[in-house]
């Protein structure tokens, strides 16, 4: 893979040979990710453009010759090339950026259908390397339909003699991320933050907002002669509301199953079978939760948790610890249990297609289980976004509510919560006395209504 990289100067006066001389460096940096070759393209004031290329560069003053005093922009691309698409004997006509006189495009990432867009859009070109289709194609649909015509992965970085003052840069899940550098008169970016030292300069990443699907795209336009930085995100046609809720049976996750499915998502229940004590109860709840939803559920094993052990949920020979020691501190700890489950969850969204996956993480228990808090979550949305081809939204609607404001979102949601099982054991009843127990229990005293579910001790 490659790294792309450039600047646009926000000051026209600003001294372009201290602008070159910062960016020699990120240059430098973006080697390790592409060894292969290295090119600049620059666009001056005027819209006149300048390229310069080197094949296994070692060193990088070669870009001087495009950074003019009147150099508006520059795109750069340190270039690896795939297996599939190694050229042995290399021309310029080889290197990136790629370009058809107006647009000039520097690409990281794979595109695998640039062989059907040449034919579609009559595309031609002096090289086989997939990025070359990249210009024309912006050039003849516009930058929005084209980042939706490609199969595959891409950062793209966008300039046009046309708008010698305008730098675009679009993504899916490849990663840019920008510098501004006022006392430089320019901004900055690369592909990664370590290219461009020293990183408190950073000022923000092109990385999806938690409020975006990470199934759209992110779109920034830089205006160089105002500074401002504008981003847009771009839905790709094909979005289906379908989500897979992982679902234990208790209150917060049946409850977030319904809050999902009031969303308008097409929702399928998801239980890992791990050898908890409740197992049987718990499915039984789920089975129950799905029919009354008229949804779809699924059972998957993940026998090899109960063999690891260290939880007295997995192994009967641990006790279980009661009351309020059990509700606030994670004694039944599951090692990773969250995190495995939503990886393996995430497998699933890439094998059938689920552009949501939904946990029911609480902000209580994100007190006593580091798995429960929202830089949980928030954190593993970002890795989700850039580690699957599906790219699944991972939402977690309870993450900021107690218990008692729970239970008073599910009545008002009309959520079968009279159906969920939330002790630890998997007795008739529930036993009234582990840590889920103690903790339903007063969150219904707080909110001052009658529990549905029976228990063995109150």
């Amino acid at each position: 893979m490659c790294a792309i990289s450039g600047f646009i100067v926000t000051d026209l006066q600003a001294d372009r040979q201290r602008i070159a001389e910062h960016y020699i460096k990120i240059l430098e940096r973006g080697y390790e990710r592409g060894k292969d070759a290295a090119g600049v393209l620059s666009i001056d004031t005027n819209g006149v453009s300048r390229r310069s290329v080197q094949i296994y560069p070692q060193q990088f003053d070669f870009i001087y010759e495009s950074i003019t005093q009147d150099c508006s922009l520059l795109i750069a691309n340190n270039q690896a090339e795939l297996t599939t698409e190694y050229v042995r004997t290399k021309t310029e006509a080889d290197v990136q950026p790629f370009g058809n006189g107006t647009v000039f495009v520097s690409h990281n990432g794979t595109i695998a259908n640039d062989n059907e867009l040449r034919q579609r859009y009559n595309i031609q070109t002096d090289t086989k390397i997939d990025s070359a289709v990249c210009p024309e194609l912006i050039y003849q649909i516009g930058v929005e339909n084209a980042i939706q015509e490609i199969t595959g992965s891409f950062a793209l970085a966008i300039a046009d003699s046309r708008q010698p003052r305008k730098l675009r840069l679009a993504r899916n899940y490849n990663p840019l991320v920008l510098q501004v550098r006022s006392d430089l008169g320019a901004i900055f970016f690369a592909s990664l933050a370590e290219h461009l030292l020293p990183e408190q300069d950073i000022q923000s990443q092109l990385t999806q907002p938690p409020v975006i699907s990470p199934q759209t795209y992110s779109f920034l336009e830089i205006d160089g002669d105002s500074g401002e930085i504008s981003q847009e995100t771009i839905a790709p046609r094909d979005r289906n509301k379908q989500a897979l809720v992982i679902c234990s049976g208790g209150l917060d996750s049946v409850t977030t199953a319904k809050w999902a499915q009031l969303q308008g998502y097409d929702i399928t229940l998801l239980y890992f079978l791990y050898g908890c004590r409740a197992e049987k109860r718990e499915m039984e709840s789920v089975r129950q939760v799905a029919e009354v939803l008229g949804c779809d559920y699924r059972f998957e094993e993940l026998n090899w948790l109960k063999k690891v052990g260290g939880s007295s949920l997995t192994d009967e020979t641990i006790s279980v610890t009661e009351n309020e020691t059990g509700a606030e501190f994670a004694h039944e700890w599951v090692p990773a249990r969250n995190l495995i489950m939503t990886s393996l969850a995430a497998g699933l969204c890439d094998r059938y297609g689920y552009d949501t996956l939904v946990l029911g993480l609480n902000l209580e228990e994100s007190g006593a289980y580091p798995d429960n808090t929202v830089e949980f979550y928030q954190t593993l949305d970002h890795v989700l976004n850039i580690g699957t081809t599906s790219r699944p939204r991972l939402l977690s609607p309870l993450a900021n509510l107690v218990k008692h404001e729970i239970i008073k979102d599910a009545l008002e949601m009309d959520a079968p919560i009279h159906l969920s099982w939330s002790c630890y054991h998997g007795n008739e009843k529930h036993c009234g006395q582990c840590g889920p127990c103690y903790m339903r229990r007063s969150a219904f005293h707080i909110f001052d209504t009658e529990d549905s579910v029976e228990y063995e001790q109150v």
